[in-house]
């Protein structure tokens, strides 16, 4: 069993110790994302990691894998999904840092961050924009393989007017 994780984290603190952090989040905790899915049961695997970065800026490196079930666009059922990511965030980092580095930033309230918000607004960016079961699943007469039947090809019905041209 996985250890629940800590909603708030300190920055400096956990910064200056790079901590690392390993647990899981009820999925039914996110309701911005639990909103965009058709069943909020399921526990969020989370990995991440303090430190600081080369541009003296505290960050937070992490890993998310969870299995999701979206809706299909096609069949309008759930399809499950799993969705996989990792993540890298600058934490109060200028402007300057954030171009340079090419990395996110996430600003704390408080010396604090939500890890929570974190995960799921990595979630949301992380779901497919059009959720489909694979190919022929949803409908049985549905199928967009090479195999589908091909209509029949048709004489040209003007290969009489060319067989013409060719005799004068």
């Amino acid at each position: 069993m996985q250890v629940k994780l800590h909603r708030l984290y300190q920055i400096q603190k956990e910064s200056s110790q790079r901590s690392s952090h390993e647990g899981v989040i009820a999925l039914d905790e996110l309701s911005r994302l639990t909103g965009m899915l058709k069943s909020d049961q399921a526990e969020i695997l989370v990995n991440f990691v303090f430190s600081d970065s080369e541009y003296d800026r505290p960050m937070v490196r992490g890993h998310v894998e969870v299995e999701l079930s979206i809706e299909c666009q096609r069949c309008l059922k759930p399809v499950v999904q799993l969705v996989e990511l990792d993540f890298e965030l600058l934490i109060d980092a200028s402007d300057n840092a954030v171009q340079a580095s090419g990395i996110d930033t996430l600003y704390s309230e408080e010396g604090a961050i939500d890890i929570f918000e974190v995960v799921e607004d990595e979630l949301i960016l992380g779901l497919p924009l059009v959720a489909l079961h694979e190919s022929g699943s949803c409908n049985e007469y549905w199928d967009v393989s090479d195999n589908a039947q091909k209509e029949p090809e048709r004489e040209n019905p003007f290969l009489v007017l060319e067989k013409l041209k060719t005799k004068h």
